[in-house]
Formats: C-alpha cells, sequence, structure tokens
C-alpha cells in the first residue's frame, strides 16, 4: 500500500514538473527571460512560489532544463548518414534529417526561439551549455563532410566554413520559419533546402 502511495506521489510530482517547465517556456517567450519571474512561473500554475522551489532552485536552472530538453531533441533528430547502405542514398537520407528538424521546429515555436534567439548571452552558465552542444554538432557535421569528401559526394573545400555556412543559414531558417516569414510547408523548406546544397556544396 505504501508502494502505491510513493508511486502515486511521484506521478503527482512528475506532472507538477512538467506543467512549471510549460508555463516557463511560454512565460520566457512571451515575456522575455529577465521580465519573466518566479512568481509569474508559479502563478500559470496556479501553485505558491515555494512550490516551484520543490522543482528549481531558480530561474535559471528551469531556462537550462529547458534548453538542455529541447537540445537533446534536435541532437536525437540527426542521424548518421550510412553511406554503405545502397538502398537508402546519401541524399535521400540528408533530406530525412531536415525533415526531422524543420518538423521539430515546427512542432514546437516557442522553443525555436528561446534555443536561437533568446538564449544566447543570457548568462554565463547558459553559453558554456549552448557551446558544449555546437561545438559536439560541428564536429558531427565535420566528420560527416570529410567522409563525403573522401567519397566525392561532397565539394572539396574548408570544412568549417562549410559548417558555418550551413549552421548558420539552417539557424535563420528555422527561426523564420516558426515566425511565419517563410509562406512555406516544412516539406516546401526542405525541399529548397536540398535544392540550395546541391547547387552548391554537394558535388
Amino acid at each position: 500500500m505504501l508502494g502505491c502511495a510513493a508511486v502515486a506521489r511521484g506521478i503527482r510530482g512528475n506532472k507538477r514538473r512538467i506543467e512549471l517547465l510549460e508555463a516557463a517556456r511560454d512565460c520566457f517567450s512571451e515575456h522575455g527571460y529577465h521580465a519573466t519571474s518566479v512568481d509569474d512561473i508559479a502563478k500559470r500554475v496556479h501553485v505558491a512560489r515555494g512550490t516551484f522551489y520543490l522543482y528549481f532552485a531558480d530561474k535559471r536552472a528551469i531556462f537550462a532544463e529547458l534548453l538542455a530538453e529541447f537540445l537533446g531533441r534536435i541532437a536525437g533528430s540527426i542521424q548518421s548518414i550510412d553511406l554503405a547502405d545502397p538502398s537508402r542514398p546519401p541524399r535521400e537520407q540528408l533530406r530525412a534529417n531536415l525533415l526531422r528538424l524543420v518538423e521539430l521546429a515546427e512542432g514546437e515555436p516557442a522553443m525555436v526561439k528561446l534555443t536561437l534567439a533568446d538564449a544566447p548571452g543570457l548568462t554565463y552558465e547558459l553559453d558554456e551549455q549552448l557551446q558544449t552542444f555546437y561545438a559536439a554538432l560541428r564536429l558531427f557535421i565535420d566528420e560527416s563532410l570529410q567522409e563525403g569528401q573522401k567519397m566525392n559526394l561532397i565539394r572539396k573545400g574548408d570544412r568549417q566554413l562549410y559548417i558555418s555556412l550551413v549552421l548558420g543559414g539552417l539557424q535563420r531558417i528555422l527561426l523564420d520559419h516558426c515566425r511565419g516569414t517563410l509562406a512555406l510547408s516544412a516539406v516546401e523548406v526542405v525541399d529548397a533546402i536540398m535544392a540550395f546544397l546541391n547547387e552548391g556544396l554537394l558535388a
């Protein structure tokens, strides 16, 4: 019986934590990080300020968790391209990666804004979190480009420059798409990116 009660408390606690995270996401997206207070987040969930501190140390901690969770989902949407798979050409695998990424961003416009537009420069700790993610992503892309160049699938040239071009352009595209600046569906966005890459980066 005690075990059941403990499980029930755990479920309620997890539900409250998710509610606080969702409330924080909405508050940060609507009002900005600095203008949002712990009270704002707690009020949106209709709980006391003290309840917030049962789950998070402060405002920065809940923002950092939101960021880590979303960055993890971004990383999970990007799969290594298997150049030895004859059933799936590399371009097809690349297109699938881009589509997963654009669809993820399309479904989470608030998190795209927080991650790509708001988070950089907020605090030293958050910048470190972002830099660690981008360093790992750059290494992953660099290894993929190096292999692609060896197989003459990628144009010869400075890989770090290519990475900066791709990441910078993709960040802007995701932001503009989620803000409605681009009047295109996710599939149309990916088709346009692939057309650009086919004329430029891809050999």
